[in-house]
């Protein structure tokens, strides 16, 4: 028997079936499975001995493919079927990276993952519209806080076996990519039953919209103004992967990688622990607040590192701002379905998430010419200031979606 407070904090989880969990896990396995991606620009640099130029272009295309792939798929998802699309593009990713693991050593094969990422970044953002889909109503805030626990699990642990892979057994690096990728494939495909949706079934800001998909989705200005807002979230949470590991080398000289591949083990660590007793704390607290409050952790987190830190102020660090991670990540997703039309959830979610990505290729073209020019000392508090910006957007975000949700009958004006 489990003790109280743990009891506490499983039992919303328990009644959310069946479908929900098939898809929890097979995120997590896909997520541990995602051995590729972390380790793109050391196989093209030491695998294949790309001059930083030539791989830092290769990096900017693939992730440029993901997000096309991502810009296109919700059209197709919404026309076809979200399962049937999600099934398909994930095994599409797959096979290129089985591909992959034969064909390595070619100078050429970089473009299967180029063409694989397509697919991949194809089959994120419908994630979303299924688990919407498949969420009982009044859950969502417990559905995709679950769902972000699960990457996470899959993440801290793959990491570690993938780094294992590429110095020992790099074509396992790829196929274990792409049998992790199949697996989860086959745990949807049987694991998860999609609901009936009639159009009557949608209500309020959910019902069907008969304009087109570009239509429907510029006719809502909140979600523009929402999609602004999380541009510049993404911007700043990008330098956690871009300005902070070079902040750890300047001033922690070659002990500075192993440090940082520590600090993200420490973060995914926090995402775990934390993850559901936070999802529980502000479960009453409209989705937008949680994104402005989140900006606080931001900003402290952020901010304590335009000063001189020793390892425990940069583990301090990782930890606030992972909280406010936290807080953001298992609210977003909320906001968007609330706003999406039942017919064209798997576009909205596809049109919000190019917004998202593209503030990782933001990020370091904004940050680079900074940290030449002023070092960290003038990045952090720069990034600092642009979390207070994004967080007072939130805050008025939420303020004109109370508005709307006083008046559910009317379209989003």
């Amino acid at each position: 028997m489990l003790p109280g407070r743990l009891e506490t904090l499983i039992a919303p989880y328990r009644s959310l079936g069946m479908s929900l969990w098939a898809m929890f896990f097979a995120t997590m396995i896909n997520r541990f499975g995602d051995f590729v991606a972390p380790f793109l620009a050391l196989y093209l640099s030491r695998g294949l001995g790309f001059d930083p130029e030539r791989t830092g272009v290769l990096v900017a295309v693939t992730f440029g493919s993901s997000t096309l792939g991502a810009l296109v798929s919700g059209r197709l998802a919404d026309a076809l079927g979200r399962k049937r699309s999600l099934l398909a593009f994930q095994t599409a990713a797959a096979l290129f990276n089985l591909a992959m693991s034969f064909l390595f050593r070619n100078a050429w094969a970089p473009w299967l993952i180029v063409a694989g990422s397509f697919f991949r970044g194809a089959a994120r953002p419908l994630i979303g519209a299924v688990l919407t889909d498949l969420s009982p109503l009044g859950r969502r805030k417990e559905v995709f806080g679950l769902q972000y626990w699960s990457i996470n699990v899959g993440v801290a642990v793959g990491p570690l076996v993938a780094a294992f892979l590429f110095n020992s057994h790099l074509p396992w690096l790829f196929r274990g990519d792409a049998l992790s990728t199949l697996l989860s494939v086959a745990m949807v495909a049987w694991g998860v039953r999609m609901p009936p949706r009639p159009a009557s079934a949608a209500v309020g800001l959910e019902r069907h919209d008969e304009r087109g998909a570009l239509r429907a989705f510029f006719a809502r200005p909140i979600l523009l103004a929402f999609c602004a807002v999380s541009l510049l979230n993404s911007v700043t949470y990008s330098q956690t992967g871009f300005a902070l590991p070079l902040t750890l080398s300047s001033s922690m000289g070659s002990r500075g990688t192993t440090f940082f591949g520590a600090l993200m083990s420490l973060n995914a660590v926090v995402v775990i622990l934390l993850s559901i007793p936070l999802a529980r704390l502000l479960r009453e607290r409209a989705p937008l607040w949680c994104m402005a409050f989140s900006g606080l952790f931001y900003v402290a987190g952020f901010g304590m590192m335009a000063f001189r830190l020793g390892p425990w102020g940069f583990a301090v660090s990782t930890v606030v701002w992972t909280t406010g991670e936290i807080v953001a990540a298992t609210n977003v997703g909320v906001f968007v379905a609330k706003h999406s039309p039942a017919n064209w959830r798997g576009s909205f979610q596809s049109f919000t998430g190019v917004f998202a990505q593209g503030g990782w290729s933001l990020g370091p073209l904004i940050a680079g010419p900074v940290l030449r020019s002023g070092g960290a000392s003038a990045l952090w508090p720069a990034v600092a200031a642009l979390c207070v910006l994004w967080a007072a957007g939130a805050l008025l975000i939420d303020r004109w979606d109370s508005r709307i949700g006083a008046a559910p009958d009317r379209r989003d004006a």
